[in-house]
């Protein structure tokens, strides 16, 4: 019995530190993600915004790692401004990575990046407020000018499926077709 209990706690030790060396995590609970988008200016919550999760798997190789889509979720907020995406879930050995989001609505300056940047990154610190866990992220209505000059919003992932990303595609098409742009269609 003292065997198989030496046995299992060496191998649960190299499971751990193998997870810990490559960047994998060991356990976490992913999600959910919940927040507010208002107007920048008018402070009113914004109806409409898509927000798109996107998570990626860091796969090691001999050269550190490689980012891997993984999978997207995506919805669009209420008539408070509000949303919310599920996330993972409980995640175990795994080297998938947090969060990115991607949040856009035609007309608007686009926000994307890490998660853990609307509450830590320097970008956000002066312009996402918070109550409790949920951000609530500004976004700012263009002019045409503006954008027409803006580079556009991120590109969702190509690898992604289609229905995956949808809404996202679909509100870009509407940015696009606004400004006189042929559509795009992306996704497998």
């Amino acid at each position: 019995m003292k065997r198989v209990f030496g046995i299992s706690a060496i191998l649960f030790t190299m499971l751990f530190l193998s997870c810990t060396a490559a960047n994998a995590f060991f356990i976490r609970y992913d999600g959910p993600y919940e927040g507010r988008v208002i107007d920048s200016e008018t402070k009113e919550p914004v109806e409409g915004v898509v927000v798109l999760g996107v998570w990626y798997e860091e796969r090691p190789n001999v050269a550190g790692s490689n980012s891997v889509y993984y999978d997207a979720k995506e919805t669009v907020t209420d008539k408070n401004g509000e949303f919310k995406i599920e996330g993972l879930g409980l995640k175990m050995f795994s080297y998938v990575g947090m969060m990115q989001f991607m949040i856009f609505k035609a007309g608007y300056q686009y926000e994307s990046g890490p998660w853990e940047s609307l509450k830590v990154g320097l970008i956000y610190q002066d312009t996402v407020k918070w109550e409790g866990d949920k951000p609530i992220i500004p976004l700012k209505k263009l002019t045409m000018e503006e954008r027409e000059s803006q580079s556009g919003p991120p590109s969702p992932p190509h690898e992604a499926a289609k229905e995956k990303i949808k809404l996202m595609v679909g509100e870009i098409n509407k940015d696009r077709a606004d400004q006189g742009l042929k559509p795009i269609d992306i996704g497998r």
